[in-house]
């Protein structure tokens, strides 16, 4: 069991403290963006008004209200989501020596070879008059010579006898550290990697057919997220059908990518584009398969396919391509996009694996989800699940906090969790991992889908009221009630303190944060805008069952009263590495400001600009500060964007914000 990191440890290993910027020396200071006068205009806050029905009780009730998909997330497989340690050696290497491989895959055995059952299960299905005998394309695909970054991969099956039979599927070059990584289409290695000689051979053509040479793949060297291989995963999670091969030196020592080279990855490279795409047909004869191995090229426009479910089949955005020709085998065949500085931004494989037309193909988008696939290659471990759901759930995050609330983690050093109320009034934490494991690596449902938290839960933030080094909640209702919740976990919520009882002045309290801003060692102060812009900081909250004392910051009535009132986000973390926190605003023009070592009182904090107004950041709908990866400080910040995207900044200090890694994809 992981033991809860004292806050104080965290300040304590810091680094020194960074000179601060232009000091804001006290409430009456510039505007964030220029003056009062000049401020942009006020934009709402997240949550709607709503009058309330009734004040909230200790235990809200459950409601029979659909969550919004957050609980229909991948979190089917109820794993740890711990990676396993990189392979032994003696698992890597291949069962044969890449010189005997080189003699089993002779021309004859590479012809008999038959494209993955998916595929063939599907043009089975064809109507005889659609399927394209093999002198009749049309333009735009075109036989040809293929080039040397795409190829074919060779291996072997058995039957129900323990016989030998073959398959083949396409695959592409794409740059890595080992200078050893094909990408290709997940469809064709979802199984258990029960794959016997398997090989990558560039380049193959049926007068060539292996013009670099023959590539091994050791065991343990497919790499498919671990939805898409579990039973049906192929159909529910069809968006997702792609994965990575690591090859063996050839017979002379040499890598891959150094005799033919690499094609560039290109994520979240958008639709509309003029694509190449190439693959491997298995083309028909007139009355059966007949197999020619050349492979096809075509020019054509790739669009945006969208579509819902479908009998299993669960649907979803895909990009798509139209090419004569393009039936069993050229799953994995890549689309390639650029001209001088090509990318490839798909492979033939997604909806119904591919597509359910010879001259229709489709990819699943590549976006975080491929990047995590392709880390995990990187780094030889296998790929963890993912439990954060799709950008159209978290269009419904009504409130985003991080602390410390699971009791037991997959890291020795602790991370913290995410917490998330839902606009179904649902309740759920994600507990934090390693970068590897996206993160985040388990879903903790703390409570189900319910109207009083959907309806009158206005503000949740996480600190340590309570001193126990958890974290806790504070929650601000639509009546004005101040609620704490003491160490929050994964097995709900543990009783209700009422810090300040229902009133009309806490109804406009309009951003909230809790932070350590100069009242002890516990992140236990609260920072509040309030509608009129009043900033206020209440130090100590908790002690004694009560708000802490409270610290006049900004008046009303004033100047800076003005600004303030465009405070739309605020956030707190130690991105400074001081002993007091620095407050985080985002502002109505998209404005980012980190107030460094924030006490709300003299010249003690300093104002960085972040970022300039910006019409993106006005797009930051939910900014939360916290410790999610390596060091030991809470200078990571969470945003979720208007478009459901979800993004990590990480290792920010006083003059930024951080490295951007995208969680969600929009």
């Amino acid at each position: 069991m992981n033991v809860k990191r004292n806050l104080v440890v965290l300040a304590a290993l810091g680094a020194a403290v960074a000179a601060p910027a232009t000091s804001w020396a006290a409430p009456g200071g510039p505007s964030p963006s220029a003056t009062a006068s000049t401020a942009p205009v006020p934009e709402p806050t997240n949550s709607a008004p709503s009058d309330p029905t009734k004040a909230p009780t200790n235990t809200p009730p459950a409601a029979g209200e659909p969550s919004p998909t957050a609980t229909e997330s991948a979190n089917e497989t109820d794993t740890t989501g711990k990676s396993k340690d990189p392979r032994p050696e003696d698992v890597l290497k291949p069962t044969e020596p890449a010189s005997d491989l080189e003699k089993f895959w002779t021309a004859e055995r590479m012809a008999q070879a038959e494209p993955v059952a998916e595929q063939q299960a599907r043009d089975a299905k064809l109507p005889e008059q659609a399927k394209p005998p093999r002198n009749a394309l049309r333009s735009p695909s075109h036989e040809f010579g293929g080039i040397k970054e795409v190829g074919t991969f060779y291996w072997a099956d058995r039957d129900a006898n323990g016989n030998l039979y073959y398959r083949f599927c396409a695959g592409t070059v794409v740059p890595s550290k080992g200078k050893n990584m094909v990408l290709t289409a997940g469809h064709c290695f979802d199984s258990n990697d029960l794959k016997e000689k398997l090989v990558f051979v560039p380049q193959h053509t049926a007068s060539k057919q292996a013009p670099h040479g023959i590539f091994p793949i050791a065991k343990g060297q497919i790499y498919v997220d671990p939805r898409y291989k579990q039973a049906g995963g192929d159909k529910k999670y069809t968006d997702l059908d792609f994965g990575f091969l690591k090859t063996e030196p050839r017979s002379d020592g040499k890598k891959l990518q150094d005799v033919v080279g690499a094609i560039e990855i290109g994520y979240n490279q958008g639709f509309d584009h003029q694509a190449r795409v190439i693959g491997y047909p298995y083309l028909y004869g007139n009355d059966k398969y007949k197999p020619n191995q050349n492979p096809l090229d075509c020019s054509t426009k790739l669009t945006r396919f969208k579509t819902g479910a479908e009998g299993a089949w669960q649907g979803g955005t895909f990009s798509e391509v139209n090419c004569d020709g393009y039936v069993s085998g050229t799953s994995g065949g890549p689309f390639i996009i650029g001209g001088n500085n090509p990318k490839v931004v798909g492979v033939t494989g997604g909806w119904k694996t591919g597509g359910h037309s010879p001259n229709t193909s489709y990819s699943s988008y590549f976006d975080g989800d491929l990047k995590r696939i392709f880390d995990a290659a990187e780094s030889g471990i296998a790929p963890a699940p993912n439990v954060l759901p799709a950008a159209s759930t978290w269009k419904h995050a009504k409130d985003l906090t991080a602390g410390y609330f699971t009791l037991d983690g997959p890291v020795s050093e602790d991370r913290m969790d995410m917490f998330v109320r839902w606009s179904d009034g649902e309740l759920t934490l994600y507990r934090g991992a390693d970068k590897h494991l996206n993160n985040f690596d388990k879903e903790f449902k703390v409570q189900g889908p319910n109207d009083l938290w959907k309806n009158h839960a206005k503000q949740v933030v996480a600190g340590d009221f309570t001193g126990d080094n958890g974290s806790d909640l504070v929650v601000r209702w639509s009546d004005g009630e101040v609620t704490l919740y003491p160490s929050v976990d994964e097995k709900g919520l543990h009783g209700e303190v009422q810090l300040v009882a229902p009133n009309e002045t806490w109804k406009h309290a309009e951003a909230m944060t809790a932070g350590r801003y100069g009242g002890n060692k516990w992140q236990d102060d609260l920072v509040v805008r309030w509608s009129d812009g009043e900033l206020t900081i209440y130090q100590n909250t908790g002690d004694n069952k009560k708000l802490g004392k409270e610290i006049k910051v900004v008046s009303p009535g004033t100047a800076q009263a003005e600004t303030w009132k465009h405070a739309v986000e605020l956030g707190s973390g130690d991105y400074a590495a001081g002993d007091t926190w620095d407050l985080i605003v985002r502002w109505s023009d998209g404005e980012l400001t980190n107030y460094e070592d924030f006490t709300g009182t003299g010249s003690s904090w300093g104002e960085h600009k972040w970022k300039a107004p910006s019409k993106l950041w006005t797009h930051a709908t939910l900014v939360a500060g916290g410790d999610f990866t390596d060091n030991p400080h809470p200078d990571d910040t969470l945003v979720r964007w208007s478009d459901g995207e979800l993004s990590l900044y990480w290792d920010g200090d006083a003059n930024g914000i951080g490295r951007e890694k995208q969680l969600v994809a929009p």
